[in-house]
């Protein structure tokens, strides 16, 4: 089981849903200083540890907060899509991706105006067994070839903070990301969660790294910086690729690499419940997959 993201059904509350994932045994005190609107339906949220808790707080990237937020009696789940590594900068902080959903009631207090909740001090606990590295290479002595990420709309939100970390560390291997979200229509490419900063760090992987985005039905203006190609495809600026279509089963088995290289792939899925449930299958029976190396969270 996953954190919400506000993406759980509001049936089964996120302690609920959560009980048998791993959690801290402690609460931190942070404090919300900072609030991006990304679009209409998505805030970026930094919260920062208090001067006490500086040095304390730690997390493995993937992992989700429960974020216990004023005047509201349990707690929300929502990812961290941020490196730890920033929690050891001269300015420490976590950042959540929270989508708008009313009936969640903390997303709900954290989608108040801004002026009434900045500054304001809430209480955290770290979470949840989605994370990166992989320890299965780890325990059976392998070397990473490559690892594969794929993302379905706030799916992208714990690849996030895998992605950042990753290219932090600088490996060697080969690093393949498919995203798939509603098109936002025209040339909004901007709207899309975290695609301009998923664009610039697979580009700085030279040429170990690809990002392809896929759109799901809208119809796709191509803005100037873009061309599209006879099958469809639009090559946009640096490293990316979009295709107007959903991902399909040959995109990621392409993605896992050769047949006898495929030992050293390792997969990650996060998106919606049919996507997750058929990409998760395809790379655990994939020719040359090993499928303990293929890496899932769900939230239903």
């Amino acid at each position: 089981m996953a954190s919400s993201d506000t993406r759980l059904k509001a049936s089964i509350p996120h302690l609920e849903r959560t009980a048998k994932e791993p959690r801290d045994n402690r609460l931190h005190k942070v404090v919300l200083n900072r609030i991006d609107q990304v679009n209409d339906d998505i805030r970026l949220f930094r919260l920062a540890p208090v001067e006490s808790e500086r040095g304390i707080m730690k997390f493995l990237p993937g992992q989700w907060l429960d974020v216990h937020v004023p005047t509201i009696s349990k707690a929300g789940g929502f990812t961290i899509t941020s490196p730890p590594s920033f929690l050891t900068s001269s300015n420490p902080y976590v950042e959540l991706a929270i989508q708008k959903s009313p009936s969640n009631p903390p997303a709900a207090w954290l989608w108040r105006p801004s002026e009434d909740i900045l500054g304001s001090e809430l209480q955290v606990r770290v979470g949840g067994s989605f994370t990166w590295p992989p320890a299965h290479f780890q325990l059976k002595g392998r070397k990473l070839k490559r690892v594969v990420f794929v993302a379905g709309g706030v799916g992208i939100n714990p690849l996030m903070s895998m992605l950042s970390q990753l290219v932090i560390d600088k490996d060697d291997f080969e690093v393949k990301f498919l995203y798939t979200t509603k098109d936002p229509g025209g040339s909004n490419l901007a709207q899309i969660l975290f695609l301009e900063r998923v664009e610039q760090m697979i580009a700085s992987l030279g040429d170990r790294g690809q990002l392809k985005l896929f759109l799901t039905p809208r119809a796709y203006a191509i803005s100037e910086d873009s061309r599209t190609s006879e099958d469809g495809q639009t090559s946009h600026a640096k490293k990316l690729s979009i295709t107007k279509k959903r991902i399909g089963r040959e995109d990621l088995l392409q993605s896992l690499g050769p047949v006898e290289e495929r030992s050293g792939t390792a997969c990650y899925v996060c998106g919606v419940p049919g996507m997750t449930d058929e990409f998760v299958d395809l790379a655990q029976k994939a020719e040359g997959m090993d499928p303990q190396n293929v890496f899932f969270e769900k939230w239903w």
